[in-house]
This record gives structure tokens, C-alpha cells and sequence, in this order.
């Protein structure tokens, strides 16, 4: 029983982080229901890339996403703790 709790819990978690993973990649291509809006994916990448500018740390997809799931600031607190 604890076990099957386990792995529906794992599952809820991984679904998660796949799903922002893709809405991620959707706005930086422009995705829309419509298609693709270039407009929209200029936005979202010159948003998402002025943080990662604020974190003094190279501007590229890369670090973009990891702004986007939350690792580059557990990153940059980790490296403050030492």
C-alpha cells in the first residue's frame, strides 16, 4: 500500500515537471493553438532571459529553462550557502 502511494506520488511529480518542461519549450518556439507567434516567442525569450541576466549568469536556452523549473535559483542559493 505504501508503495503503490510511492509511485502514484512519483508519477504526479514527473508528470509535473514534464509538463512545464513542454509549456517551457512551447513559448520559447511561439506555440499557440493558432500556430506559431513569433511575437510572442520574442517576448517570453527577452522576459526569460532578463532574469537569468539579473542572476549574472550566461544568457542561453539552457539557463533559461533551468530559470523556468526553479533550478537555477536553487543553484545560486546553494553556491551563497558556501
Amino acid at each position: 500500500m505504501v508503495a503503490e502511494a510511492l509511485k502514484e506520488m512519483y508519477s504526479m511529480t514527473e508528470g509535473a515537471f514534464n509538463d512545464k518542461e513542454k509549456q517551457f519549450n512551447d513559448l520559447w518556439e511561439g506555440v499557440t493553438p493558432k500556430g506559431i507567434n513569433r511575437n510572442k516567442s520574442l517576448k517570453f525569450r527577452q522576459y526569460i532571459l532578463e532574469h537569468v541576466r539579473q542572476m549574472k549568469r550566461p544568457l542561453n536556452r539552457d539557463n533559461a529553462l533551468k530559470y523556468w523549473m526553479g533550478q537555477l535559483k536553487a543553484e545560486v542559493n546553494d553556491s551563497e550557502n558556501f
